[in-house]
């Protein structure tokens, strides 16, 4: 498989995985109320997610890298933080009297 073709098919695992992200974000209903699709259906996304993860993680893999894509929460403490290179400019600037 050349890598034109694995990159056009991680552009459409891609854009299949946002469509149905996007499709259980509409159709999200609060728990006391019945959700539009039917149980079935939505294992069956649950299980194309699945599918499209384990395509994703052999075609990282083939190209020597690791497959690091996951979801995040808004909760979820990051990594890495953003410092501000004026802040620090500012701080070492010597002030004349």
């Amino acid at each position: 498989m050349s890598e034109q073709d694995i990159s056009t098919e991680e552009e459409i695992l891609q854009l299949v995985k946002s469509t149905l992200t996007a499709i259980a974000k509409d159709t999200y209903t609060p728990p006391e109320l019945t959700h539009p699709l039917s149980s079935d259906t939505i294992n069956q996304i649950r299980n194309c997610f699945g599918v499209i993860t384990q395509r994703q993680q052999a075609l990282a893999g083939a190209r020597g890298e690791e497959f690091k894509d996951r979801p995040r929460y808004i909760d979820e403490p990051n990594d890495t933080f953003v410092v501000s290179l004026d802040d620090f400019r500012g701080s070492t600037k010597k002030e004349e009297d």
